[in-house]
């Protein structure tokens, strides 16, 4: 399948929050999509920071066309080694779709991304490995035509604990959100505009945490 990828992510700061820890960046090469999510963990100037640093090496390992498994590796050996969650940290998801139809994924301590299939969620298989002290969860499948893939931050997992939700909002719940929001013809930037206003009004509009969200759609 000859696919044409519609990608777009954006951040919203945690409310009187003077810098965002989350970062998102996408690069697109003769060969496809490539994106990531970077999520500073502990909220201080240093994590902000090694997001920034995730997302600059994502970009500059890309251009030397490495393979998604080596970028996360070279991320996590850029951050203190795992074991203390307290430390400053960036978590992260880079998302990788090819277009002769394939996605790549490789996380660390984000969520899990949601694939949709025109609007109904559908399984992503990953495998773990411990590098560093920290898990990596990778995996490759083949995307069809209308799949949307998306991806959010830490801090959209935090929204609907105020409005009486129980355990926030979970990834069922933004993955139904998103299945309702989903048609032919919407685009990625709309869908992620979507879920970042939802994930800002169950804040009642004062986000408690940075909020991003990255989707992908892909068409033939």
């Amino acid at each position: 399948m000859a696919a044409r990828i519609d990608a777009y992510g954006d951040c919203v700061s945690q409310y009187g929050g003077k810098l965002c820890g989350d970062r998102i960046e996408i690069v697109r090469s003769e060969a496809g999509v490539t994106a990531i999510l970077a999520d500073g963990r502990g909220g201080g100037a240093k994590a902000a920071m090694l997001a920034s640093l995730a997302v600059k090496m994502m970009s500059a390992m890309l251009a030397r066309g490495e393979p998604i498994e080596e970028i996360a590796d070279m991320i996590v050996e850029s951050q203190p080694a795992g074991g203390n969650e307290s430390v400053d940290h960036s978590a992260f998801t880079i998302l990788q779709v090819i277009y002769s139809g394939t996605i790549f994924i490789s996380q660390m301590e984000t969520p899990d991304v949601i694939l949709l299939r025109r609007g109904k969620p559908a399984g992503l298989k990953t495998e773990r490995k411990t590098w560093r002290g920290r898990i990596i969860r990778s995996g490759i499948s083949n995307v069809r035509e209308a799949d949307t893939i998306v991806a959010v931050g830490n801090g959209m997992l935090r929204a609907g604990a105020e409005r009486n939700l129980k355990d926030g909002w979970t990834l069922g719940r933004i993955s139904a959100y998103m299945g309702n929001a989903w048609g032919p013809r919407v685009t990625a930037e709309k869908l992620a505009r979507l879920l970042l206003a939802a994930g800002d009004s169950l804040f009642f509009g004062k986000p408690k945490d940075d909020l991003s969200a990255l989707v992908f759609r892909v068409h033939r």
